[in-house]
């Protein structure tokens, strides 16, 4: 097999934006995509399939036809092991050989043993999502573990659907960080508890009987449906002489310590020069701008990386968020604004704009990303203000785009 053939393995974002662009970039190549899962769909939309908010149809992120017009080669199935000496893929039942392969094969939720639990789910993917949507309509009483987004994404999705006997355990005293701090995270919870959700804060499971969970604390909460939402850690296949953390380490180019092979998205980590430390890939956006890197350098380009502000837009429980550049912080000045269906935090540092979290009401978030690093002045000394308009700044309403 010639050099010709790029393997993907991967269909979430990192790998479909690397195939995309390769096709971009070498319209000629063979291009595979091997995936235990038939398809890209959003995520992000999993709850909302869940409430019935959205179809399936509209989750799915590329038609069959897209992939024919591609022309992508698709290949269903799970990688046991990459051999890089040879340059080969193995499957349960075959074996690809590829010129560059790219690792895109994401991450996988956390599970807890719990004492006397029998039974539980979780919930990262669409067979999750399903097999949670089945047993659900049989439920009067929903006990989640973890109060992380993805865990208050499902507790939206479940009160949507008139759940009325909902609760989360979470072992920090507050929900959603760190996207969150305390004062969004309070927010957040009263506006929970007012719809009837039961927090558990401070708290976990000590053991269940039967169909009850007995906390830490002493409280007790009978459920018909236990769902764990503690959190993912990468996967990927057994690979030889790959330097691997926690996740698969890649540069900034997405490359691998191996020749002819690269990495993208949740099974990564990459090195943070402020913290001094690896740090996994857990963000879609992240994932996207690597996937791209990935088919820069295996065609034998280069992306310059500028190190834009980190951007990350979608739900928490039932409201729309958008975390932008660093919102928190011990130092530098806040601005916060709250009504009962929206809060909003700009936060300025030294002099310069440096991150907003935006919850509810996302109005001009674009062109608070696009202002990210820039001072006071140059903005305008208004920004402090809760109507100031930031769309102006940029003569465009670029919402429109997510509204």
């Amino acid at each position: 097999m010639n050099s010709k053939h790029y393997v993907i393995i991967g269909n979430g974002v990192a790998g479909m934006t690397a195939a995309q662009e390769l096709r971009k970039l070498d319209m000629e190549a063979r291009i595979s995509i091997i995936s235990n899962e038939d398809e890209y769909y959003y995520r992000a939309s999993l709850s909302e399939w869940i409430s019935e908010r959205n179809t399936k149809e509209m989750m799915s992120g590329r038609t069959d036809t897209f992939y024919e017009q591609m022309n992508f080669d698709r290949i269903t199935g799970d990688v046991k092991r990459i051999d890089p000496e040879n340059k080969e893929v193995w499957l349960e039942d075959q074996r690809v050989v590829y010129g560059k392969l790219l690792i895109a094969s994401g991450a996988t939720p956390n599970r807890l043993t719990l004492p006397g639990l029998a039974d539980s789910l979780v919930f990262r993917n669409f067979q999750d999502a399903a097999e949670i949507k089945e047993r659900v309509s049989k439920c009067k009483k929903v006990m989640i573990l973890g109060g992380g987004i993805l865990g208050l994404e499902l507790a939206g999705a479940l009160n949507n659907l008139g759940i009325e006997n909902i609760a989360i355990v979470q072992v920090m005293d507050y929900v959603g960080g760190p996207l969150l701090d305390l004062r969004a995270a309070a927010w957040l919870q009263k506006k929970m508890r007012g719809d009837g959700i039961t927090l558990f804060l401070s708290d976990t499971i000590d053991h269940v009987e039967d169909h009850k969970a007995i906390l830490k604390s002493g409280h007790t909460w009978e459920f018909d449906l236990f769902v764990q939402s503690v959190g993912i850690h990468p996967q990927f296949p057994e690979t030889p002489g790959l330097k691997v953390g926690r996740g698969i380490q890649i540069d900034n180019q997405s490359r691998t310590n191996l020749p002819d092979v690269f990495a993208a998205g949740d099974c990564t980590e990459i090195y943070d020069v402020k913290l001094e430390r690896w740090m996994t890939t857990r963000i879609w956006l992240d994932g996207a701008r690597q996937g791209r890197a990935a088919a820069y350098a295996m065609t034998g380009n280069h992306l310059e990386n500028d190190h834009p502000p980190f951007f990350n837009a979608s739900l928490i429980y039932t409201e729309r968020y958008a975390f932008i550049g660093e919102p928190h912080g011990g130092d530098g000045e806040n601005y916060v604004w709250q009504t009962e269906s929206a809060f909003r935090k700009i936060r300025v540092k030294d002099g310069k704009l440096a991150g907003a979290l935006l919850i509810g009401n996302r109005h001009g978030m674009m062109a608070i990303y696009q202002t990210i690093g820039k001072t006071v002045q140059e903005i305008s000394p208004a920004l402090a203000s809760p109507d100031f308009r930031w769309n102006d700044l940029s003569g465009a309403d670029w919402d429109y785009f997510f509204f």
